[in-house]
């Protein structure tokens, strides 16, 4: 039976509110799909030759096109110290942002919101997207 996106983020939701990375390897883990390090070594690993994952660019119109088409979409921004990664789910809402769930180090993420509520308006235009197809197809 394939797995939902927004089911898995809001099942590993409340554990990892607190951590951006914990949450993105619970939610990938249930997917099926391989995360390895921290927000910055995710971005790094998303970002190389031969990794599997479709760069989206700075395009949060094409990571909502493609989460509603059924692929698990990672939004991330490297940073010194720590960086910073967001799921992004299926939405309809009209929204000039893609929604996503994230944890927050050293705060609380959010859940099904925008994600320009993830990072500072400086920084929004710098965030990345990725996007994989599910093992077993997703929805």
């Amino acid at each position: 039976m394939p797995v939902d996106v927004t089911a898995a983020s809001k099942k590993h939701w409340e554990r990892w509110k607190h951590d951006c990375s914990g949450f993105a390897h619970a939610v990938a883990d249930e997917l099926g799909v391989s995360l390895e390090g921290n927000a910055n070594q995710m971005v790094d690993a998303m970002n190389a030759d031969g990794s599997g994952w479709t760069k989206l660019g700075h395009s949060g119109g094409q990571a909502q096109k493609y989460a509603n088409g059924g692929y698990f979409v990672v939004a991330g921004l490297k940073a010194s110290g720590h960086g910073h990664v967001a799921i992004i789910v299926p939405s309809t809402k009209n929204s000039a942002y893609p929604i996503g769930y994230w944890g927050r180090y050293g705060g609380t993420g959010r859940q099904e919101t925008a994600i320009n509520w993830s990072w500072n308006h400086s920084d929004l235009p710098k965030v990345e997207y990725f996007a994989v197809r599910i093992p077993g197809g997703g929805k």
